[in-house]
């Protein structure tokens, strides 16, 4: 089963604007910032173990573990205990967590949207064909604004063969969900074209 890519991007929209939310507690030195950067690595850790991800769960536990490491006054690389500055060493904890966090957030959400740009990619070329043979026309366009007509639409498409293996082809790269998605922004986009 394919990943509902549109609804992930959704999802990790949500944890990006947590995480901005998180650094600029971090920026400003806020009282509660620890706290703010604990419940992102849990929201974090809840969707990725959800979505069966346990590489990124278990990256997203070990920053877990160094904030916890380091609120105990212990430096998390060299697993001394910190007497002085333990704040310093504190901050420099949180930085690293925002900075892992960002970068496995950001990739997530490019690699996201690789998918869904190529999935529309070829959904463009397919709507073409369908304009092309007959398939499909402004009426049709037009009225394509319930899931019932988008499906009606992506059954009709799929009689032509040609069409049918780009159809499969967009399947291997998104969810029907998605394409679906895509399949009405493409024909709102014609339709005022």
């Amino acid at each position: 089963m394919q990943r509902f890519y549109h609804n992930d991007q959704q999802q990790l929209t949500q944890l990006l604007e947590a995480f901005s939310e998180a650094s600029g507690k971090y920026s400003r030195k806020d009282f509660d910032t620890e706290r703010t950067l604990k419940l992102l690595l849990d929201k974090i850790i809840a969707r990725y173990k959800e979505g069966g991800h346990t590489d990124r769960e278990s990256q997203a536990q070990l920053l877990r573990a160094e904030l916890a490491t380091a609120e105990r006054g212990i430096h998390p690389q060299t697993h001394e205990r910190v007497t002085l500055r333990k704040s310093d060493m504190k901050t420099g904890v949180q930085l690293k967590v925002l900075q892992t966090l960002e970068h496995l957030l950001r990739d997530e959400y490019a690699a996201g949207n690789v998918k869904l740009q190529e999935a529309r990619e070829v959904m463009v070329q397919i709507m073409l064909a369908g304009l092309q043979h007959g398939i499909l026309n402004d009426a049709i366009l037009a009225g394509a604004n319930t899931e019932a007509a988008l499906q009606g639409i992506w059954k009709a498409l799929s009689a032509d063969s040609n069409i049918a293996l780009a159809q499969k082809r967009v399947l291997m790269t998104v969810s029907m969900y998605d394409a679906l998605i895509i399949l009405e922004a493409l024909a709102a986009q014609m339709k005022h074209d």
